[in-house]
């Protein structure tokens, strides 16, 4: 599996910060249910076949409410299963039973290719005894006969409490001579008088004082003291009725334990092909073709490093999809520096990575086999390896690997001598053309080209007729590099003459003529 240095550099990394998760649930599906590579291929392959079916419904009905779906839906977090469910616990639990059979619906009214999903509605009726068909809980006095009788008694005695305090307070405003007071109130230090008369006063308390006001509250008599005794001793026999309730509803709940999960699992699963889904509608992504696909053949219309696209976009500068068929084990390609080698190699690899996801990929039709891994020839962070030993150990790790790999080396060996460097990637070359693996290699050396096991693919390059009357402006010179360059791929035929564009790449870049007369000198020799 790469590492996080490597996907960064491949940029698939990137890629992945294109698949938005605007909820607390969307996020946990992407970091547990999409960042990690599936090996079942049948599950990859089922999983294209629903986001298909999604991209339609997405295309159809465009403003369907299916983000907020997943938005109001949350993690579900059960305790154990001998733990006692607290009321948030509670909350939770019936805030996705309710969001959950919300989904049920949608996925019903849109006929997508799911297996029938689990119902929760046996559960979200037990957590609803008021009936109220909303997504919070409290525990309703409906939950037993004996929490409703207390219940009842608490609301008689407050609401005696309260009219005995009423009396209090009528009483206090008559004796007092003072007909706006009211239970609670706070009086300013200078309204000494009144202050005096309070505090005389057997009706109220001083219940704080700060240094620039007083505050009191109405007093409490013998019958209202005697009242709130009682509340006291009642609401300790309701909490121990709600404690008992609590138990007992965590154990109706555990016997839904495993349909919980399942339900769990499939809104994960939906959840899981509606952000990919939708990421494959905001990147112009395709659903690739894995059933016929041959083993060794990687198929691509408008291929795109999704990245770079990016980045040239903002750039307000063009972005040229390639079109390619690598139809054998092994591939070669060559062409100019800035031709666009890497930016293929590159793209083959977000392309690779992202199926092995069963995430969609940036083209516009796409067919290529499962690879077990992907190796790239980057170079690999060491202290004591210079770059070409740091790139061969990575390469003998890589072939150590078990499973099926897609090999993309790009310039392998140029960290040393040529003539040695050329022997040894045309053996590589050579040696993973006749092993299980795929190979696209793109390089400057000739040798690798003459192999008889490699079908050799060139950039198209450069139009001669925009090498002149160049501007000075470096930024200028670059956007006319990017036009002129071609990068699709020309199947290389037997006796096709190399291209030469590394001189012109040179001018349009602005190396003085009199250098570039001197190279074609040499050419010429």
């Amino acid at each position: 599996m790469m590492n996080k240095k490597q996907m960064h550099f491949l940029g698939i990394s990137q890629i992945f910060d294109l698949i938005l998760t605007p909820s607390s649930f969307m996020a946990m599906v992407k970091r547990q249910h999409i960042l990690p590579p599936v090996t079942d291929t049948d599950a990859i392959r089922s999983a294209y076949v629903r986001q298909s079916a999604f991209i339609t419904c997405l295309k159809a009905n465009p403003h369907h409410q299916w983000k907020q779906l997943f938005t109001d839906l949350s993690p579900l977090n059960l305790p154990a299963q001998s733990s006692i469910f607290t009321l948030p616990d509670l909350f939770e639990l019936k805030s996705f039973c309710y969001h959950y059979q919300k989904l049920k619906q949608a996925i019903a009214k849109d006929n997508l290719p799911y297996p029938p999903m689990p119902d929760l509605q046996e559960l979200f009726n037990l957590l609803d005894p008021e009936k109220s068909q909303l997504p919070s809980f409290r525990l309703s006095p409906l939950f037993s006969q004996e929490l409703t009788a207390l219940d009842a008694l608490r609301q008689a005695i407050n609401l005696k409490l309260k009219h005995v305090r009423h009396e209090l307070l009528c009483e206090a405003r008559q004796s007092l001579d003072l007909p706006n007071l009211k239970e609670s109130f706070c009086l300013a230090r200078s309204e000494g008088d009144l202050i005096q008369i309070l505090e005389q006063s057997p009706y109220f308390v001083l219940s704080a004082e700060s240094i620039a006001n007083l505050s009191f509250h109405l007093a409490d008599s013998a019958q209202s003291n005697a009242l709130k005794h009682e509340l006291s001793l009642l609401n300790l026999k309701i909490e121990e009725e709600e404690d008992w309730l609590l138990q007992e509803l965590g154990s109706k709940i555990n016997t839904f334990r495993t349909l919980l999960n399942s339900a769990l699992d499939v809104a994960i699963q939906i959840c899981r092909d509606f952000l990919l889904s939708q990421f494959a509608l905001d990147n112009r992504c395709c659903i690739p073709d894995l059933e016929s696909t041959p083993d060794c053949q990687i198929k691509m219309k408008g291929l795109r490093n999704l990245p770079l696209e990016l980045s040239l976009t903002q750039q307000h500068r063009s972005y040229q999809p390639l079109d390619l068929c690598f139809s054998s084990n092994a591939n070669l390609i060559t062409g100019p520096n800035m031709g666009g080698k890497s930016t293929l190699l590159k793209a083959l690899a977000q392309c690779a990575e992202l199926s092995r996801r069963a995430i969609p990929l940036p083209a516009s039709s796409a067919s290529l086999p499962y690879f077990d891994f992907v190796y790239y020839n980057n170079e690999a962070e060491t202290a004591t390896l210079s770059s070409f030993g740091a790139e061969v150990v990575a390469l003998h790790k890589a072939l150590q690997k078990p499973g099926k790999g897609l090999f993309l080396l790009d310039e392998f060996s140029r960290g040393t001598n040529p003539y040695e460097g050329e022997a040894l990637a045309t053996a590589v070359i050579a040696f993973l053309a006749e092993s299980k693996h795929s190979l696209v290699a793109a390089t400057h050396y000739t040798k690798p080209a003459s192999l008889k096991a490699i079908s050799h693919f060139r950039i198209k390059g450069i139009d001669r007729l925009v090498t002149r009357n160049l501007s000075n402006n470096l930024d200028e010179r670059l956007n006319i590099l990017a036009k002129a360059m071609d990068y699709s791929l020309i199947k290389v035929t037997e006796h096709s003459d190399a291209p030469l564009d590394a001189l012109r790449v040179a001018e349009i870049l602005g190396l003085p003529s009199s250098i570039l007369k001197l190279a074609r000198e040499h050419l010429d020799e």
